[in-house]
């Protein structure tokens, strides 16, 4: 057992000792803030609707969503004699009494402020000198959390400064005023304050996205800001954490698995939770074993350990000794993602579905595409069985595209069962592999493994054949393995057939397009494609930047095409056409403006499994990039 807890001692100095041990005092707040923000009220926020807003999230009080944060629009117009005032419309009993009734149901209120002469939103009056009062005033009336904003700061009253040197000025006034027991957020990032340098020192959280972009509720968006806030690990730790922006799950704009995700990443990653919807389903967000990593003691942010562009594992240290390990697939298609342990023998257990197994080390998951899996490892102290990963249609390395599979043909899939945990034999292991209603899957061999020895694998390609009015889109294949299963999207798709074929009379299998979907045979405004005054019966009308994708199965040879502005928008517009046959760049004609003559692009498409044509905006803005491809014809075999 010794020998086991040094090993993952010495996973753990992967880790900044500064993550791990800040301060010998324990911080006022001990943990990041949960709870609840009014953002997407605006200034349709009421007492009424933070009334009801404190009695949907009492029941999650529990799993520790405890602070209802009233984000703007709270602030009477004017102060009353110097004072701070509820709106009297919106909040008529005033802020005292709405704390009174959020602290009757076990929660804490939240107040945003501005640390500028006015607030945000909603024209009430900001803090600007008048921080000692302010935050005094707030703390009588029994306020929890403070969000202190940065908008409309007087910069001309500090010359010579810039933005990071006056919120270091004004800042620490607040937070002062407020004492230590009350949680305050910075909310100042605006490309140049950086506050992880010195919030730390000051702020229970501090923003790491910029202020005035706050997080969407698209994958891509939460990404981009995860990626950003990762950036600060360095700087956070018990007592001060990085805040990555609000929990979009609930609102409808990402996939419950991307939710998910989401919740793992602000869970490693130590950050506030704060949900910006009462919908949020309680299965995503209030999942016991997640939210203890994010409020273990030890308050340490989860680092990347290993990252190659779409794959990613986070580590963070636990108070008990063991380790919180992630393993987020950033990919469009599902992968297998690994990391290794010093030699010995670990529990693991799969915070999301609480399946426990062990391995002398390794870790994996098949992890579905946008889809993360949090395991808790720590000293092995019971019988379990070894880890194991079910693979379905294993990736090509630099492939993030799901695989398309051909109506109406046999299409083959692989499946592979790995002793991951290598901790035990494995036997009589069947694979058995779902497919959707009306679709066939029959295996090309053996289906049943009698014996699966530490650390081999057992592999199965089945023979799946979609129907032929199969509806072009993705699927689901699940694959199990006794008590183990895998998953994986497939893509139902048809490649053009032999001879010369327009594209604008095939299925794209992705598209994407400045302002609604490309257009098949007239230009972006619905007009007959136009060239140097030629008109086009067929192609593809789009406006920059696009990119639409077919798929070829690499039946293909040749891509043909007029380039140019379509003559609708006269001699404005400037964009740039590529052609990309799987991951390489096969043709590109440079900067083509309304001013120009159109150009002929030819491309080899030889051996591709997908075309992509994409055009761009010309290196400067979208206004009136109406791109033609007109004549688009592919040739294949």
């Amino acid at each position: 057992m010794r020998a086991t807890l040094a090993a993952l001692a010495a996973a753990l100095l992967l880790l900044p000792a500064a993550a791990v041990a800040r301060t010998s005092e324990p911080p006022p707040v001990p943990a990041p803030p949960m709870g609840w923000s009014s953002r997407s009220l605006g200034c349709g926020v009421s007492e009424a609707a933070v009334r009801q807003a404190a009695d949907k999230l009492a029941p999650l009080s529990p799993y520790g969503y405890r602070y209802l944060i009233v984000d703007d629009c709270w602030l009477a117009p004017q102060r009353a004699g110097g004072a701070l005032a509820a709106d009297p419309a919106r909040f008529p009993s005033g802020i005292p009494a709405l704390a009174e009734y959020v602290h009757g149901k076990g929660l804490k209120l939240g107040l945003a402020l501005s640390a500028g002469t006015r607030a945000c939103a909603g024209g009430g009056p900001g803090s600007y000198r008048n921080e000692a009062a302010d935050g005094a005033q707030l703390a009588g009336w029994g306020v929890d959390y403070v969000k202190y904003d940065w908008c409309n700061v007087p910069m001309g009253d500090f010359p010579g400064k810039d933005s990071r040197a006056v919120a270091q000025t004004l800042y620490p006034l607040m937070r002062q005023a407020l004492g230590e027991s009350v949680v305050f957020a910075m909310n100042n990032e605006d490309g140049n304050s950086v506050p992880w340098l010195w919030g730390p020192e000051l702020a229970t959280t501090w923003r790491t996205n910029v202020v005035t972009r706050p997080i969407g509720d698209t994958y891509a968006g939460m990404v981009d800001i995860w990626e950003v806030n990762q950036l600060r690990e360095e700087y956070a730790g018990p007592g001060s954490w990085a805040d990555p922006d609000l929990l979009q799950a609930g609102r409808g704009g990402m996939s419950e698995l991307e939710y998910r995700t989401q919740m793992t990443l602000w869970a490693i990653g130590a950050a506030p939770l704060i949900l910006q919807s009462l919908d949020a389903p309680p299965a995503i967000v209030a999942d016991p074993e997640v939210i203890a990593v994010n409020q273990d003691p030890l308050g340490a942010m989860g680092r990347l350990v290993k990252t190659d562009g779409w794959y990613h594992v986070l580590a963070k240290p636990l108070k008990d000794g063991s380790q919180a390990i992630a393993l987020f697939n950033e990919s469009d298609r599902a992968a297998t993602l690994s990391w290794e342990l010093p030699e010995g023998r670990y529990r693991v257990e799969d915070l999301w579905t609480g399946a426990v197994s062990s391995t002398r080390g390794e870790l994996a998951a098949h992890v579905p595409a946008h889809g993360a899996v949090m395991y808790r490892v720590g000293e092995l102290r019971e019988q379990a069985p070894p880890l194991v990963t079910v693979e379905v249609d294993p990736s090509i390395p630099g492939d993030d595209r799901p695989s398309a599979l051909e109506p109406g043909k046999e299409n083959p899939v692989v499946t592979r069962v790995v002793n991951t945990g290598a901790t035990a034999t494995l036997r009589d292991v069947e694979v058995t592999l779902a497919v959707p209603e009306g679709w066939r899957a029959r295996p090309g061999g053996p289906a049943v493994a009698r014996r699966l020895a530490p650390g081999e694998d057992f592999t199965v390609t089945w023979h799946v054949t979609p129907p032929s009015g199969a509806e072009p889109k993705s699927y689901d294949l699940v694959a199990t393995a006794g008590r183990w299963t895998g998953a994986a999207v497939v893509r139902v798709a048809t490649a053009p057939g032999p001879g010369v074929s327009f594209l604008s009379d095939l299925a794209w299998t992705n598209a994407r397009n400045h302002l609604g979907a490309p257009k098949k045979d007239v230009s972006h405004d619905g007009n007959t494609l136009t060239l140097d005054g030629v008109a086009h019966a067929k192609g593809l009308g789009a406006h920059a930047p696009a990119d639409i994708e077919y798929y070829l199965a690499r039946r293909c040879s040749r891509v043909e095409f007029v380039a140019g502005v379509d003559d609708e928008v006269g001699a404005n517009g400037s964009v740039d056409f590529e052609v990309w046959a799987d991951g390489e760049r096969v043709a590109r004609t440079g900067v083509i403006t309304g001013a120009q003559p159109a150009r002929k692009v030819t491309a080899s498409v030889e051996g591709a499994r997908y075309l992509r044509l994409v055009v761009t905006n010309g290196g400067d803005n979208a206004y009136y990039d109406h791109a033609d491809f007109a004549g688009a014809t592919v040739t294949c075999s």
